[in-house]
């Protein structure tokens, strides 16, 4: 049987050193929530990116367009995110996902947009004014 204190204090620095230890081992092959890559960017028509300059927008962020209704015929135009509109981040380049040039600071896509029946709403983009009015 253990009486003397010292046995004790060696006995209770071994069992916080072999808890240390564990929890390190531990800790190394679980997979934290926080640790998974978020894209920054993403490919034109990736729900949750900017169609105009594929960067990710957050919870809060929204693309700015204008809906030209005609009946059912709902023409879209699309000018950006707050990244890239009004005005363009250093980072951040503008370009069109149907011809892939460069977009000036005040263009914008042609899209076409739908409303389902659930009240969600879908696009297709057409082009830029370039590609889009080509003759």
């Amino acid at each position: 049987m253990i009486t003397s204190p010292f046995s004790w204090l060696i006995l209770t620095f071994v069992g916080i050193f072999l808890l240390v230890i564990g929890y390190a081992v531990f800790s190394m092959f679980t997979k934290k929530a926080g640790q998974e890559k978020i894209p920054e960017y993403g490919k034109a028509g990736d729900p949750g990116f900017c169609p105009v300059c594929g960067k990710k927008l957050k919870k809060n962020e929204r693309v700015q367009s204008a809906v030209y209704s005609d009946s059912d015929d709902k023409l879209c135009y699309i000018y950006g995110c707050p990244h890239c509109y009004p005005h363009t981040e250093s980072n951040v380049e503008r370009s069109c996902p149907v011809c892939h040039k460069k977009l000036g600071g005040e263009s914008y896509l042609i899209a076409r947009l739908f409303e389902r029946k659930d009240e969600s709403k879908h696009i297709h983009i057409l082009g830029c004014p370039d590609c889009r009015f080509k003759k």
